[in-house]
This record gives structure tokens, C-alpha cells and sequence, in this order.
């Protein structure tokens, strides 16, 4: 994996207010576009609420290409944080498994709320 251009871009919580292509996301957190497709496939494999944040196509699938929700924006920032701190996948994985409050949609609307109360 390639170096971070901004060692801290998942240490905090990312809450963007539009939808986001993977590489404005790559960008904001610095890192590369390959490693966004990476966190995204494992958030989308092992979150339903994330894999259901995408819009569907016609035949049922999902639209994987769409710009990210600021929810899904907010779970990959998670999953590069925890990347950060276990360092291979497969643990990134099973800490999800484990805990999957950790990137559920009511954890971040909680978090999205309480941001809203601090900047009131």
C-alpha cells in the first residue's frame, strides 16, 4: 500500500453535507483512489446499510458507480481508521464483524446530531 499523503485524514469523523465521487473522497482523506475501492468493498460486503445507501438499477443491483452518500463517505473514514490502527484487512474485517455498531447508520446520525448540537 502506497504511503498516506496526509497521515491523519481518518483520524477524525468526515460528515460532508453533498455526495461524493471516490476520488474527491480519496483526496479529502489522502490516500489513493485504489485504497477507497478497497475500504469500499469491504465496507460493501460486510455493512447492509451501507451497501443499501446505493441507489439500485434496474436489475435489482446496485449502482456501485454512483457518487457516495456522506454516510458512506463517513463509514470509509471509519474503515481507514481502522485500517491505520490493525493494519491488514482481514482484521479490519473482523472488527466489523464484531462490532457493527461501529459503522451503522443510527451511530452516525447520533454522531451527525450531537455535531449539530455543538455547532448550534
Amino acid at each position: 500500500m502506497r504511503q498516506r499523503t496526509q497521515p491523519n485524514g481518518t483520524q477524525h469523523d468526515l460528515f460532508l453535507d453533498f455526495p461524493s465521487s471516490k476520488t474527491y473522497l480519496a483526496q479529502l482523506l489522502g490516500v489513493s483512489r485504489s485504497t477507497v475501492y478497497l475500504w469500499e468493498n469491504i465496507a460493501f460486503w460486510r455493512i447492509n446499510s451501507f451497501r443499501d445507501a446505493y441507489p439500485k438499477q434496474e436489475d435489482g443491483s446496485f449502482d456501485r458507480q454512483a457518487p457516495l452518500s456522506p454516510y458512506q463517505c463517513w463509514v470509509l473514514c471509519r474503515v481507514g481508521r481502522l485500517m491505520s490502527q490493525v493494519v491488514t484487512a482481514q482484521r479490519v474485517k473482523q472488527g466489523i464483524a464484531k462490532n457493527q455498531n461501529y459503522c451503522s447508520l443510527y451511530t452516525y446520525r447520533t454522531a451527525l446530531k450531537n455535531l449539530n448540537k455543538i455547532s448550534a
